[in-house]
């Protein structure tokens, strides 16, 4: 691919462009481990072979409540665009309580971890599992072990479907060109665009910039909906994500 198409699409992207309270704890189990299901759908194991791990995103927030801990104080996780999400005692709820998040494997600088550990939640989704924990006297509780977290660009509501979008090397000499894939998140679900537009979620040119970068080199978080680009040719449509909101990735140190 030379320069000039390189620079053509990079400018085209910016101009088209994580509880209630659970009461119930849990028993002796296994750690769940979402980052890696086990499945024998054929969507789902293309999906295992991409670049971008699709598996194991969770908005979180903090448990005010006042009792002694593990057994309050901790975070509410739930998973991006799951109605329930399987806790450590193998029950899915709509979220799941963990005692504490550990931060051990983000090899990220303090300030970024500060950062991040400010949040209230709304801005921040984390990519990581569920591991067991035995506190002395209280039992098995568990904790999300973090691997990656992503930053929301603005201060907005995530409206639509978690996606992640990832330029998957197709390169064309007309358009619609399907050169985007964009992975639902937490689901075996992949498919590609056409365009993509993130004019509407109000970012600054240097983050839709950023959010370039991403999508040519690791990937992009966003949150959207996909429509259907009309032609006069019904055969040669083409599809364009609509972002709402995108997340820029926590670099390592």
């Amino acid at each position: 691919m030379n320069k000039q198409s390189l620079n053509y699409k990079a400018s085209i992207i910016p101009l088209l462009g994580a509880i209630i309270v659970t009461n119930g704890f849990f028993s002796k189990v296994s750690a769940q481990n979402i980052s890696a299901p086990e499945t024998t759908d054929s969507v789902a194991v293309s999906v295992k072979n991409q670049e971008f791990p699709q598996w194991g995103y969770y908005m979180v927030r903090r448990d005010f409540r006042k009792c002694a801990s593990p057994l309050c104080g901790g975070y509410f996780i739930k998973l991006v665009n799951l109605k329930a999400t399987p806790c450590l005692d193998g029950v899915f709820r709509s979220e799941c309580y963990v005692s504490a998040i550990d931060w051990s494997s983000l090899k990220v600088s303090p300030y970024e971890l500060i950062k991040i550990q400010n949040d209230d939640g709304s801005r921040v989704i984390l990519r990581g599992n569920i591991v067991p924990v035995t506190f002395p006297g209280f039992g098995e509780f568990g904790n999300l072990r973090v691997k990656e977290a992503f930053i929301a660009t603005i201060n907005a509501p995530a409206k639509g479907t978690f996606v992640a979008l990832k330029d998957n090397g197709i390169r064309c000499i007309t358009t619609p060109c399907f050169s985007t894939n964009q992975l639902v998140l937490n689901k075996p679900r992949i498919s590609q665009v056409s365009s993509i537009d993130l004019s509407q979620t109000g970012a600054t040119q240097k983050q839709l910039d950023a959010a370039t970068s991403e999508i040519f080199g690791k990937g992009l978080i966003a949150v959207g909906i996909t429509e259907v680009i009309e032609n006069v040719d019904p055969t040669n449509r083409g599809t364009q994500f609509v972002g709402t909101q995108f997340y820029l990735r926590v670099e390592p140190k």
